[in-house]
């Protein structure tokens, strides 16, 4: 299977997976052709998003975003980097 994976830290990327971990990881579970955005945000981000997308108030750790549902599967991750240190 093919792999489009962009990287992408709006907050300090220390203590974070690198690109090219998240790239083996990505192949080592990967059963179809996608293409996926991981982000990396910090608490505001992430809770501005839930908000908006899922009508909670607060940072969570993950949002997953999955779009139109066709071959390639096309997505975004959004994690919250504070939240995910704490767990």
């Amino acid at each position: 299977p093919r792999l489009s994976l962009e990287v992408q830290y709006a907050v300090a990327a220390s203590r974070l997976p690198t690109a090219a971990s998240l790239r083996r990881w990505a192949k080592a579970a990967q059963e179809d052709d996608c293409v996926v955005t991981v982000r990396f945000v910090g608490a505001r981000e992430a809770q501005t998003l839930n908000s908006l997308y899922r009508g909670k108030d607060y940072a969570t750790n993950v949002l997953a975003f999955v779009y139109d549902g066709q071959r390639p599967l096309r997505g975004d991750l959004v994690l919250c980097a504070p939240v995910l240190r704490r767990c």
